[in-house]
């Protein structure tokens, strides 16, 4: 195989930046730069006053929507309910008794003033109704216009005579029958009013009340969460275990938002990263094993990524290795040597790159025979700093000749040096 050299850059697998999520005054820290944390341990606070008042005025909030709501749709409610069920009851009893009264004054039979003001309400109805039907009549047929105008005016008559009835019933009537039909009248108005006011209760202001209040409610919880969770931000904590690379705050200083308090690397697992031509790229698998170099001591790596686009500044391939056997020496940052086989023969004849000699690009030797030099061609493969693979023209019996001479040349005499065969 032949390799080629590279300059890797050591990095942890898992490296983070803990940054805060909120700015403000750092008043402890508790982690320093070498010290190993575990994931979840505390490494620095943040002054949380304001934070903190923010938080009990909001579950002040939420705790008085809960009164408040309790107040609403609970015990309250039922009370209100109640009350007003029993107001509904003494109003319809109220109106009964007035209305016995009335009807025992006029010797068991209902009240006539009553019931004429009745038929004198639906009368003034009617009559209502028919002039609105004739006046908004628009269209052709004179007829039918005719028989509204009739409608109309026939119930204007009815109108009429009812309302004159009323008129001579009141004018008859004697003080103590005017007190009992009054105090009958009241006594419906209030039952009428108590009903409503029930029905309400029970009906869709009930479902309204309950929407809103809840709500209220649900918002008020949100605030209450909201302003849990960024309370919680002003404690920092480590969301890795590793050790401790670099820490930029200081207590009663601020920290900042956009500033890295703490860098923190996973080291169980080390990798090297460094950036091949595209040749070298393509040559390189995953999974291939390839060898750093540090300090005169050597480990191995494995390939666990190549990124098939080219750096845009430097116009290489980014590479990374997993290293295998780190030892702890290997420090976050520390340039390397990388060593790769970036080409690979089976079986193939190497021999130096200095006994090669070139005719217009063709390549050639000079092999040895009987005393005689002679120029073999040959075909080239792989090359290294000091190797060349021979695909053709060499045989494992070949003897090259590797001395130089001027008057070498195809078949110079050639005397081999002593102890060479």
């Amino acid at each position: 195989a032949l390799t080629t050299e590279f300059i890797g850059t050591i990095e942890p697998d898992e490296q983070v930046s803990v940054i805060p999520k909120v700015g403000g005054t750092v008043l402890h820290t508790y982690a320093e730069v070498g010290q190993t944390v575990k994931k979840g341990d505390l490494l620095f606070e943040i002054d949380d006053s304001d934070a903190a008042l923010a938080y009990r005025m909001a579950q002040a909030g939420y705790e008085q929507r809960m009164i408040s709501a309790d107040t609403t749709l609970g015990s309250g409610y039922e009370s209100r309910v109640l009350a007003a069920k029993a107001q509904v009851d003494a109003a319809q009893q109220n109106l009964n008794n007035t209305r016995l009264k009335l009807k025992d004054y006029n010797d068991g039979y209902d009240d006539s003033l009553i019931m004429a003001e009745k038929r004198r309400d639906e009368a003034e109805q009617k009559m209502k109704a028919a002039e609105e039907a004739y006046k908004n009549y628009t269209g052709d047929d004179q007829k039918e216009k005719e028989e509204l105008y009739k409608a109309w005016t026939q119930a204007e008559s009815d109108y009429s005579m009812y309302r004159s009835a009323v008129n001579d019933l009141e004018d008859s009537e004697d003080s103590e029958a005017r007190d009992l039909r009054n105090s009958y009248k009241n006594a419906q108005t209030s039952y009428e009013q108590a009903l409503e006011n029930y029905n309400l209760l029970l009906g869709g202001s009930l479902e309204d009340t309950q929407r809103a209040t809840e709500a209220e409610l649900k918002s008020a919880q949100l605030s209450l969460e909201q302003s849990a969770a960024t309370l919680d931000k002003y404690k920092v904590y480590s969301p890795i275990s590793g050790v401790i690379e670099t820490k930029s705050v200081t207590p009663y200083e601020m920290a900042s938002t956009g500033t890295a308090a703490y860098t923190i690397s996973n080291k169980n697992t080390m990798s090297v990263k460094f950036n091949a031509s595209a040749d070298a790229a393509v040559a390189l698998s995953l999974g291939d094993e390839i060898t750093l170099t540090k300090s005169g001591t050597e480990y191995t790596a494995v390939i666990t990524s190549i990124d098939t686009k080219a750096d845009e500044s430097t116009g290489l391939f980014p590479i990374e290795a997993q290293i295998q056997d780190a030892d702890g020496a290997l420090l976050s940052g520390v340039s390397v040597k990388v060593t790769a086989a970036t080409q690979k023969a089976e079986n193939a004849m190497l021999i130096p790159i200095d006994v090669i000699y070139y005719d217009e690009g063709q390549p050639y030797v000079f092999t040895y025979a009987d005393g005689t030099a002679h120029r073999t061609d040959i075909v080239t493969g792989m090359t290294s700093s000091d190797e060349v693979v021979v695909e053709s023209g060499l045989d494992m019996d070949s003897q090259i000749i590797t001395t130089w001479h001027p008057d070498l040349k195809d078949g110079a005499s050639v005397t081999l040096a002593d102890g060479q065969t």
